[in-house]
Parts: structure tokens; sequence; C-alpha cells
């Protein structure tokens, strides 16, 4: 690997880190309908601010053994989780457009870059917000996919993908979630998916074309469904829930689920690997 892409690996890394400390704070605060600004990072117990050196990306956390510097109450595990799954995803889409065969040269890697870095930090925010309030907020999603739409206009073509293509997908990606929503009501009478995943796989098809909907649905629905059959085991057996507390499912169908993040996992995964997957599908169904 050439010097220049070493550092610039080593920067994405780091870039990405940073941008996951930010990403804390959107997840935090987003939905609870605070400024993203102001105020500053406080601790959410004692309130006491957060100094620059206290909140180094990942270090802080396990410099401070996961509590704050000032009341000692525990900080939750998932601030430096998002922080490092933010730097690995940055690292790997600086991976993915520096050694993308069809890319000439450095500046067009570094503008590729840029679009898949704001893709995969878009989904990681989706992720830990629709994880902890099984919501996906429209302020992430809507702006991404003209945000989508001008990357597959202009660089699709490096993810085997086009303007056509991503039109197609927003508009089937949304479509195909309707569509489950419509199906899912008229057979129980229940809502099972929700608007703001419709939303994401609009996003998601945007960016990456129509030809990526089938896998990462299908990808989705099966991680999800084994994510709920975990959760579902996890509370058999247990004592009955303490007043004011849902009861236990009782079947895969009353789990209730967060879809977004699964969504989000199988779009990284064709993000990634679609070359692998478009060749096993191939083997498979001869698609």
């Amino acid at each position: 690997m050439p010097a220049v892409e070493q550092l610039l690996a080593v920067f994405a890394c780091v870039w990405g880190a940073v941008w996951g400390s930010f990403l804390n704070v959107v997840i935090h605060r987003l939905p609870r309908g605070e400024s993203l600004l102001t105020p500053p990072s406080h601790c959410p117990h004692c309130n006491a601010r957060i100094r620059w050196y206290q909140n180094v990306p990942i270090v802080s956390y396990v410099l401070l053994g996961g509590k704050c510097a000032s009341c000692k109450a525990p900080i939750s595990v998932r601030y430096p989780l998002v922080e490092l799954t933010a730097a690995c995803l940055s690292l790997a889409a600086w991976f993915t457009a520096a050694y993308n065969p069809l890319v000439p040269d450095l500046p067009t890697a570094l503008a590729l870059y840029a679009f898949l870095f704001l893709f995969v930090m878009a989904l990681v925010a989706i992720t830990f917000i629709d994880l902890e309030f099984l919501i996906i907020p429209d302020s992430i999603s809507l702006p991404a996919i003209p945000i989508a739409v001008t990357f597959a206009a202009l660089q699709g073509h490096f993810l085997g993908s086009s303007l056509v293509s991503g039109l197609i997908g927003a508009a089937a990606g949304a479509g195909l979630v309707a569509l489950v929503i419509g199906l899912y009501y008229l057979a129980t009478k229940q809502i099972g998916m929700g608007w703001g995943d419709a939303k994401l796989m609009a996003m998601v098809g945007a960016f990456l074309g129509w030809r990526s909907l089938f896998f990462i649905f299908l990808a989705g629905s099966l991680q999800g469904l084994v994510y709920a059959g975990i959760m579902l085991m996890a509370t058999r057996g247990k004592p009955g829930p303490a007043p004011g507390e849902e009861e236990a499912p009782e079947s895969l169908r009353k789990v209730k689920i967060p879809f977004g993040p699964f969504l989000a996992i199988g779009a990284l995964e064709w993000l990634f690997f679609a070359p692998f997957i478009e060749s096993r599908f191939s083997d498979w169904f001869g698609m």
C-alpha cells in the first residue's frame, strides 16, 4: 500500500471515530427533540460538563473506566461502541473507494469516499436510534435520499449503479416496504413494519440501486428473525413482568423488533461484498 494511502487509511479511521462521537450526541438528543449544538456535552446523570480531554473517542471511555469523571455514574457502552463502529465503517469505506478498480485516481477516490462516508454514518445513526427508540427519524432518512440520488448520478457507476437505477431503487425500496405493511395489515389487522423503514429503503435503494433491494430485504428479514428468536428464547422462563412492564411475547409474531438496523446491516453487506453476493446468487439461483 503506498504511503499516501496508508496515511489516508489512518485518517479515515480517526475521522470515523471523531464523527462517531458526534453521532452519540445525535442518537441521544435527536429522538428527544433536543438541540444537537447546545448545551455542550455533559453527563446525563449529574449534568457536569465533559471536557475535551474526557471526550476523546474510545480512549476516554477506557481511561475513565466507563464512568463519569465527576459523579462516577456508569457510562453506557453504547458510546464507545458507536465510535468504534463508525471508525471501522469509515475505514471500510476508504478501502472500498481506494481499491475500486474502476476509480482512476486519488481525487476520485476521495470524492467516492466522501459519499460512502455520509451513507455509512447515516446508517449508524439510524441503527442505534431505532434500537433504542423504535423510530427512524425523517430528519436523517429524507435528506439522505436526494444525496443518494446525487451520488447515483455522479459516481453510482463505481458501485454498479446509475441515476436511473437509483431513482428506480428509491421508488421500489419504499414501495416494497409499503406493500409488506399493507399485506401484513390485511392478514393480521396489525402494523408490522413502520413507514420509517420505507423511507430508509428509499434511501438505500437510491444509493445502491434497485439490484441491491432483493438481497437487502431478504438478508434484513432473516437476520431480524434470528434476533427475534433469540429475544423470544431469552424471555421464556423468566418471572412475570413488574407493574407497568409489558408481558413477555409468546410467539415470534408478537416480538417487537426494530427492523431498521437489520436493513442497515443488509445494506452494508451489499455495499462491501456485492460482487461476492452476486456471484453466490448466480450460482444458487441462476440470477
